[in-house]
Formats: C-alpha cells, sequence, structure tokens
C-alpha cells in the first residue's frame, strides 16, 4: 500500500538548513524585509518555542522584537538567538509579560508557556491589542476556552491556535478523503491520545529552597494555577500534575479536533462519554456517530482513523497514510511539511494578522475540539458515563461534573 512521509533524513535536512543559514544570508533577508513587517514577541522560551523560533525568524514578513521567560536563562538564551540572527543586540528579554504587553511596538505574540498560562495569557495579549499565536491546547477548561473565544471577538484580535497538523499535507489527505464519501457515511473516528488519566491528581512534592526570582521566579511561573511550595521536579514533570495540564487535550487537542473538523462539526460537541473497561474513552454524538480516544493500536504519535460504511483511511505523525483499499490513496496529497517544525501554520498567521482575515484554527473552532476533551477528561477521571450538553457546557444532573467545568486559578490571574 503506497505510503508518503518526510521521514528522519528529511527533518535533519531542516533542522540543519536552518542552523546553517550563513550570515551573510541573513543581513540580506532582513535588509528586505517589508517596512510593515509584523512585530512578534515570544512569552516562553522553552522546548517548543525553540523549534518555532527560527521559523518565524525566517520568515519574511516578522521582525521579532522581544521575548520572555521566568527562567533567566531560558530568555537569555533566546534573546540570543535572536540577537545573532538579526547581527544586532535589539531584542528586549522581559520576565514579567506585564511589561511587554504595554510596549505599544509589538503587533502580535507567540504563545508557548505552560498549558495553565494559555488562557490567561491570550486574553491578556488580546485585552492589549496584540494578535496571538497560542500552543495547544488553548484552554484548561470548559470555561477558560470560552472565555477565550470571547476575548477574541470582543476585541477583534487575530488568533490561530498551534494546531498544525490541520495544515500538514498528510492529515489534510485524510480528511479530504473521508470528506469526499468514497468511505460511504462515517460512523468511527479513532483519536490517538497520549498516556490518557496520568495527570488525574496532582503530586506534592517536598518543599526545597526556592530560587531568586531574577533567576526563576516561581510565583510567576505557577501562574494563574494554586499555590504550592517549590520543588525543581515540577518544571520537568508539570505534565504529570492535574493543576498545570489538561491531560486528554494533550493529544486530543489535535486528533480529537481533526475529527471533529472532518465530521464538520466544529461548533458542539458528543453529547455521551463513556470510559470502557479496556482504557478508551468512547464519545457519541447525538446521531450515534462515535469518536474513539484510545493509545494501543496506532503504528505512531497524534493517529487519526476514519470508518465509514465503505471503508476507511488512516494516519499519523509519521507523514503516512494508509487506507482500506490501494485505489483510495490514489489522489492524495504529498506530505509537504514537518509537524514538529511547521512552517505554513505560522505563516498563515502572520499572514491573516496583516490582511484580517480569519485563520484555519480560531478560537471558537478550537474550543469545542477541547470542550470534548475537557468533558472526556472529567469522566475518565470520574470514572462513569456523563451526559452533556454542548449548548449550555453542562452535564446532565451530575452536580461533582459540573464542578469541574471550570478550575479555580490564583489572583491576580483570575479570569
Amino acid at each position: 500500500m503506497p505510503t508518503c512521509s518526510v521521514g528522519r533524513r528529511g527533518f535533519l535536512l531542516r533542522a540543519a538548513a536552518f542552523s546553517a543559514f550563513p550570515l551573510a544570508s541573513r543581513a540580506r533577508a532582513e535588509a528586505a524585509r517589508p517596512s510593515n513587517a509584523v512585530a512578534l514577541a515570544f512569552v516562553g522560551a522553552g522546548n517548543r518555542a525553540t523549534q518555532l523560533l527560527p521559523v518565524f525568524l525566517h520568515l519574511n514578513e516578522v521582525r521579532l522584537l522581544a521575548v520572555c521567560d521566568v527562567n533567566r536563562e531560558r530568555r537569555e538564551r533566546a534573546k540570543a538567538t535572536v540577537d545573532a540572527f538579526y547581527g544586532n543586540a535589539d531584542c528586549a528579554a522581559f520576565r514579567d509579560v506585564r511589561e511587554l504587553l504595554a510596549r505599544p511596538d509589538i503587533d502580535a505574540l507567540y504563545i508557548a508557556a505552560g498549558d495553565r498560562w494559555h488562557a490567561r495569557l491570550a486574553i491578556l495579549a488580546m485585552q492589549a491589542g496584540k494578535d496571538v499565536y497560542c500552543e495547544k491546547p488553548i484552554s484548561l477548561s470548559m470555561r477558560e476556552g470560552e472565555a477565550v473565544t470571547e476575548a477574541a471577538h470582543r476585541y477583534q484580535r487575530i488568533y490561530q491556535g498551534g494546531v498544525q497538523r490541520r495544515n500538514v499535507g498528510n492529515f489534510v489527505s485524510a480528511m479530504a478523503l473521508a470528506k469526499s464519501g468514497r468511505l460511504g457515511r462515517l460512523h468511527t473516528l479513532h483519536a490517538g491520545m497520549a498516556a490518557m488519566g496520568h495527570s488525574a491528581a496532582n503530586h506534592f512534592l517536598p518543599e526545597e529552597a526556592a530560587p531568586d526570582p531574577a533567576v526563576l521566579d516561581w510565583d510567576t511561573w505557577l501562574g494563574p494555577a494554586p499555590w504550592r511550595p517549590f520543588n525543581a521536579a515540577y518544571l520537568r514533570a508539570w505534565h504529570g500534575e492535574y493543576d498545570f495540564h489538561g491531560d486528554l487535550t494533550e493529544w486530543g487537542s489535535h486528533t480529537v479536533d481533526l475529527c471533529q473538523l472532518t465530521l464538520g462539526r466544529e461548533h458542539t460537541a458528543p453529547v455521551r462519554y463513556t470510559p470502557e473497561a479496556d482504557g478508551t474513552l468512547t464519545a457519541r454524538y447525538a446521531d450515534g456517530v462515535k469518536i474513539v480516544m484510545r493509545q494501543k493500536g496506532f503504528r505512531n504519535s497524534c493517529a487519526v482513523r476514519f470508518e465509514g460504511d465503505e471503508g476507511w483511511v488512516e494516519t499519523d505523525d509519521s507523514g503516512a497514510v494508509y487506507a482500506s483499499a490501494p485505489t483510495l490513496l490514489e489522489t492524495r496529497k504529498v506530505q509537504t511539511e514537518d509537524w514538529m517544525r511547521p512552517v505554513a501554520h505560522p505563516a498563515e498567521f502572520i499572514a491573516c494578522v496583516k490582511s484580517r482575515q480569519t485563520t484555519s484554527a480560531p478560537p471558537d473552532s478550537l474550543h469545542f475540539s477541547h470542550v470534548c476533551c475537557h468533558a472526556a477528561t472529567i469522566a475518565f477521571h470520574l470514572g462513569r458515563e456523563l451526559t452533556f450538553d454542548p449548548a449550555a457546557l453542562a452535564f446532565a444532573k451530575d452536580a461533582e461534573a459540573n464542578r469541574l467545568i471550570s478550575r479555580s486559578s490564583r489572583a491576580p490571574w483570575r479570569l
């Protein structure tokens, strides 16, 4: 069965191309930048930001003016990377995002702080008149997602969620095939998940001496999350903590999102969520169509599988596309981009900032994909089937589940 993939060699060649870009070429590229280039700032300078920094730097319509991180080593490293690219020392480095947001010369923010910060930072940025590219998840609760959507509409800001697989060729191809009718009526969609339930609880570690805030600002690192004493392990393992992480939004932000997009149900969500005995979770729409969230049985990460009455198609981060019959793949697109270091998604965001057109991943679309993930997370953690009303954002006759629709947050970062 024919497949296609960018492969390890292709990824390494692309990474090398970014790092080896000659200084003289950089200077020429910088000189060629238009005077109306989008003035961009990075908030969060960890692993994901490190992957996307060279992408934004090489976009001709971008001028990166500032970086912000509560970790001094990270912000200084990011500043050094930007300064080396431009051949100057002009990139500003901030510890407090509020100081960055006060700068009137910054048009847009790229947000790659921890999950607990995504909604608050996006709302603060839009209130300050900045457009936003925010890594997934866009929220840690249904109410957060609702607030992000409302802010984008109220302040008329451009917003792009970092769900780049919406623009990556093999995923686009699989979705197009599923929507073409060639698979018949779609009845079951499978969403690959990371470790399900791995952040179902908090693990309160022994207190350690907190670092100097100039080196690592622990209070701001926590941000909206409930207070807890410093322990360095949290910096590496925050994905395993309920207070800091969205659990099923880890991969569901991509895979459930692609399922909703394929079904054309971006502005609603399933109505019944059933944790299964085999560790999967089944989400059912009112008409019986199912999304099965599962870890096992896929070939690679962030896999999706679309099943219809007349066949199926599956794809994942390898770039390969599989189908129930080889003839279904005759007209599929070729994988043209690496999901880890995408170009099309950031480039589209910058183009939309300039044109004021809606992006391919606006918050009102992403919100309900996240609602599905949040509802599934709640059902998974409670260990029972839940009935849900997407219009009301409420579970039927279940006070315990409804208390989990929102999360508490610390001042001054409350919604």
